[in-house]
């Protein structure tokens, strides 16, 4: 999914806040049903207005009167009165839905709508179904109505790109959307999906800066509204990132404090904390002692095994894993697959990180991936003499993690 954030922010400063904040936004369902008919400005607004004036209707720079939204709803045999507030609503439910993690069914029925409401509100509902694949279709095709998004249209919009944008791996990218501005239109419920969101992002890129300046705040604020359930999701990602800069002791207190962790959260975190410090037995036994089967734990699972050396164990596990989008984690899985081929030779390793991870310098955003590769690439690099590739490879990822961990747009 390619997302110029550059000409994300031009068409929000082209938005006029005063007319795209009316729940209705007849300007996009003009456009958007023109379009669909294949009809230029100058055939509809022959004999109605002016070409230049429906053109700023369309861009929501003016808000047209009812004898017009008349003549215009007999010229492209639709209806535009009230279906806003249907939208609406349904969005609203959609907002909640992801709030409150709860994947309630929706009939596609209301979907159907061939309208970039119906196109925005299903791309949500796939979201929160985890159909992120089919979400990106409709994503897609609401880029040329940008503009024409009323204040929480926009911010949703918004929420829903980096959610995107982060299943695809592009942590960075999903964290710098989230901080694009928009019209001051708050939803109390949206507004902190955001903020937990870049919080989960931070944690995942090390952005130790921000989580400092926000982390705190957050939580209080959800406390005082009491979205307990928020808190606790906060609490977890905030263990999982601080286990790599305490001791036993000190995480053992700490989710100790956190007493409405899941059995698998718990053990999650604890695997994370021996794994960081090497201790994989131990790490590998927590894994096991809970059915996890979350994205986060089959990764980490990976990891161990390939620090273990349990190629039998490894290549079951690489076998059981689920399709793939993360390109990322698609290059860790490919190299761990030529690792576990009985035929390979350190020379096809050294080759693949060459060719696949140095020569390409698309690293990725997350702090464990890099680890990954800094660990396997100095590994086999030097194994075989090559000290200036490898010194190239430690250079290209301790800048990488410079740059992630100061990211303040």
């Amino acid at each position: 999914m390619y997302i110029n954030l550059g000409y994300l922010r031009g068409q929000i400063r082209l938005r006029n806040p005063e007319i795209t904040n009316n729940s209705d936004n007849i300007g996009s369902m003009l456009k958007h049903h023109r379009l669909k008919l294949n009809l230029t400005l100058e055939d509809s607004s022959d004999g109605i207005c002016s070409v230049s004036y429906l053109s700023k209707i369309e861009n929501s720079l003016i808000r047209p009167s009812e004898k017009y939204i008349l003549q215009l709803e007999e010229r492209y045999n639709a209806k535009f009165f009230n279906i806003g507030n249907q939208h609406n609503e349904l969005l609203h439910q959609l907002i909640e839905n992801l709030f409150y993690e709860q994947e309630e069914v929706i009939d596609d029925a209301l979907f159907t709508e061939d309208t970039y409401q119906s196109k925005l509100n299903k791309t949500g509902y796939l979201i929160s179904q985890n159909k992120f694949n089919e979400a990106k279709l409709n994503h897609q095709e609401l880029n040329p109505y940008i503009k024409n998004l009323n204040g929480i249209e926009l911010k949703f919009y918004i929420y829903l790109t980096s959610k995107l944008l982060s299943f695809e791996g592009r942590l960075k990218d999903a964290f710098s959307v989230l901080n694009i501005e928009t019209d001051h239109y708050p939803l109390l419920h949206l507004d902190i999906l955001i903020a937990s969101e870049r919080i989960r992002l931070a944690t995942k890129m090390n952005h130790h800066p921000y989580i400092v300046l926000t982390y705190e705040a957050l939580i209080d604020q959800c406390i005082e509204n009491e979205f307990y359930h928020k808190v606790h999701e906060l609490k977890y990602h905030y263990l999982t990132y601080m286990v790599q800069f305490i001791n036993e002791p000190m995480l053992n207190e700490l989710l100790d404090k956190s007493k409405n962790l899941k059995p698998d959260q718990r053990a999650f975190v604890k695997a994370k904390y021996f794994f960081m410090n090497m201790d994989y037995e131990l790490a590998i036994e927590m894994l096991n002692s809970e059915p996890l089967n979350s994205k986060e734990s089959l990764e980490l699972k990976l990891l161990i095994l390939n620090r273990l050396n349990q190629s039998s164990i490894m290549n079951e596990s690489l076998k059981s894993l689920p399709k793939i989008d993360n390109k990322q984690l698609k290059l860790i899985h490919a190299y761990l697959v030529l690792k576990n081929t009985r035929a390979t030779n350190i020379e096809s390793l050294v080759q693949f990180i060459l060719t696949e991870v140095l020569k390409s310098n698309d690293l990725p955003d997350d702090i464990l991936y890099l680890n990954f590769w800094y660990e396997e690439g100095l590994q086999c690099l030097k194994k075989v003499g090559y000290y200036k590739d490898a010194t190239k490879l430690g250079r290209l990822i301790f800048r990488k993690i410079k740059d992630l961990t100061t990211i303040f747009d």
